[in-house]
């Protein structure tokens, strides 16, 4: 009962206190002040977004971070600190992807904004999120306020605070191998070692010029090195690279400091014999750098540098991984701040045979000259070789300057990819000429035409220039077969000049003249004339016996006497593994156009004193002979080949060799 009466009389005070307020004058509640509203922070975030992205550290630092900020790092840490790690961890490409959340904007409370932070680095992209806040500051500049960044070093690297020490840890992954149709390596790889030291524990003064000897180094090179900002007493730091020579490693290892780590070293088996199929792989140049930019490579990387190794570096490089480590002082702890796995890099399959290659190669015995050899069904290539060639082991792990000067001054330029270039092919050409005139209908192959004389020409018009065949001495009437049996000139521009208007021009575009090949090796197209047409009628008819402005590619000449083999189809010509078989030109000729022709070869061979069907030529030059063969082995016809040799006639014997294990 008492604690019910009370409850009644608090009831009943609670009633008068409320009657006599109702007496009394009402007293005002004071109003909320409303919270005061600021501009919006979006030009500043992103004007800060801008040149953060642009490494404009000076800028930020004086006109965008917080005083805070300022007082809690420096200019040491902001600045200097991020500089350093850009360079030791090859950071670069850093893309900010930021959003500004709904206003209002209170000058009070912080603009908070979600980033996702992207850069590449020397192991691979690294991303991460983060928020970042601007807050409202009055400055003695701005009296009515703006927008800061309150920043720390963890916008840097993940988790990252002033005076850690960081350090990275390289997953390198192994190249892709490069092989040819028979799985051989071509390009491949095999072990040596990295050798650097620990600064705190070589003695530059009494080692530095002996290690730079053994390593091919220059005593600058080292230091260099040695006094990169990020180089700390105890740190490794790489130097070169050595191959399995085992009195060089035991050299190396007995200067105190020194530290061998295994890895793999690139190793091409057939030397240069496919040197300017393979190319090498070499540290980045400057120019590849700046192409590269945003691919996650720095000063030093090892990159293709020629041949398929350049043009395929994205596939074999592979993905690179490892760590960024972050040694944290306070904690005295080592945390993982950035941990990407690596990836091997892809195999790439080549039509080449190698041991075919190498035999061809050899074959020249250095001269200058240049084959390829295809199959005419299926377009794949079988040799494309370039002589003489360098050794592209000469530039594992880094060519002597010694060597390089021998090798670009040498007169045979072996650096010259003569399987790209174009050269005069003379006789050559002769069968082509006579498919385009037998598609055409001018050309009856069996009728006879009374040739006198050893020069010829149509029209007086022409002047003091005649067309002058090689063999004026053959009995008349001159037919397709004997004209093709015997080069003779006169009975090609005759053909050649009976087509109707550009009839002849456009028959030899037909058969790829002025293309040049969807192939991953650059080659230079066939062509008819600098112009891509013929400037006379004269032109036209020596044009007709390779002759004129008439140059022609290795690789095409190959594949264009593949036509007769194939019945009138050109196969594209394809150089890796996994290339689908494709038409380049259909019916260029009837199968019994050439079946003609190459009877027609048989009897050529025969006449030259060899065993292959085709067409030999020799063009006289201020340095020799320039000797000429294209065709087949008319005992297997599994392959079409063509052979040029700038100083040596006899090309057919080089032929000789693509066939010989077919």
């Amino acid at each position: 009962m008492g604690k019910r009466k009370l409850w009644m009389i608090g009831v009943g005070t609670v009633l008068t206190l409320a009657a006599c307020s109702d007496e009394e004058a009402e007293v005002p509640v004071p109003e909320e002040t409303e919270p005061e509203t600021v501009a919006s922070p979006e030009p500043r975030a992103e004007e800060f977004m801008e040149l953060w992205q642009a490494g404009a550290y000076d800028t930020l630092y004086e006109e965008f971070l917080t005083e805070r900020a300022k007082e809690a790092f420096g200019e040491e840490t902001f600045i200097d600190w991020q500089v350093e790690l850009e360079e030791q961890l090859s950071l670069s490409e850093r893309d900010i992807d930021w959003q500004l959340g709904e206003e209002p904007w209170l000058k009070n409370e912080p603009a908070d904004i979600p980033l996702t932070i992207s850069m590449d680095s020397v192991i691979g992209e690294i991303e991460f999120n983060k928020t970042l806040s601007f807050v409202y500051e009055e400055t003695e500049e701005n009296e009515d306020g703006e927008w800061f960044a309150e920043w720390d070093p963890s916008f840097i690297l993940p988790n990252l605070s002033k005076d850690d020490n960081v350090s990275v840890q390289i997953s390198d992954t192994e190249r892709g191998e490069i092989v040819d149709r028979n799985g051989s390596v071509i390009a491949g790889n095999t072990d040596a070692y990295e050798i650097g030291v620990v600064p705190g524990n070589f003695d530059r003064d009494d080692y530095t010029e002996r290690l730079a000897g053994l390593l091919d180094l220059s005593v600058e090179d080292i230091d260099a090195e040695l006094e990169k900002p990020w180089v700390e007493p105890h740190h490794y730091v790489p130097l070169g690279t050595v191959g399995p020579d085992r009195e060089k490693l035991n050299r190396l290892f007995a200067i105190p400091g020194t530290k061998r780590t295994k890895v793999k070293m690139r190793d091409y088996p057939y030397g240069e014999s496919l040197a300017h199929l393979t190319g090498y792989i070499a540290p980045i140049t400057a120019e590849q750098l700046e192409e590269r930019s945003g691919q996650g490579y720095g000063q030093g990387d090892i990159v293709g540098r020629e041949g398929l190794e350049e043009i395929f570096e994205t596939e074999l490089r592979g993905k690179r991984g490892g760590k960024i480590l972050i040694e944290k002082t306070a904690q005295n702890e080592t945390i993982t701040a950035v941990d990407n796995s690596s990836a091997a890099g892809e195999k790439i399959t080549l039509t080449i045979d190698a041991d075919l290659q190498q035999e061809v190669y050899q074959e020249m015995g250095g001269e200058p000259g240049t084959a390829a050899a295809v199959d005419p069904y299926t377009g794949e290539t079988h040799v494309l070789v370039s002589s003489p060639a360098y050794d592209p082991n000469d530039f594992i792990p880094g060519i002597k300057e010694s060597r390089f000067r021998e090798l670009t001054d040498d007169p045979g330029q072996p650096f010259f990819n003569r399987a790209a270039a174009t050269y005069p092919p003379s006789y050559v050409m002769q069968p082509i000429t006579a498919a385009v005139a037998m598609k055409e209908g001018t050309l009856d192959p069996a009728e006879g035409i009374e040739i006198d004389g050893e020069t010829w020409q149509k029209y007086p018009s022409w002047n003091d220039f005649r067309i002058t065949r090689p063999n004026p001495g053959v009995k008349n009437p001159i037919d397709l077969e004997k004209a093709l049996v015997h080069s003779d000139s006169i009975y090609f521009a005759i053909q050649a000049t009976n087509m109707q208007d550009d009839s002849f021009l456009t028959g030899l575009n037909e058969f790829g003249f002025g293309t040049a090949f969807d192939y991953p090796v650059p080659i230079t197209a066939s062509q008819i004339s600098e112009s891509g047409t013929f400037g006379s009628e004269g032109q036209l008819a020596s044009s007709a016996s390779g002759q004129s402005q008439v140059r022609v590619n290795i690789l095409h000449a190959a594949a264009m006497y593949g036509t007769f083999l194939a019945d009138g189809e050109m196969k594209k010509p394809i150089l890796l593994g996994d290339a689908e078989e494709e038409n380049l030109k259909q019916e260029l000729l009837s199968p019994e156009q050439a079946e003609l022709v190459r009877a027609a070869f048989v009897k050529a061979g025969e006449e030259d004193g060899h065993e292959l069907a085709g067409k030999t030529a020799v063009i006289k030059t201020d340095d020799g002979d320039m000797g000429w063969f294209a065709g087949y082995d008319p005992k297997v016809g599994n392959l079409s080949a063509a052979v040029m040799m700038e100083d040596e006639e006899d090309a057919a014997s080089i032929a000789s060799e693509l066939f010989s294990d077919d």
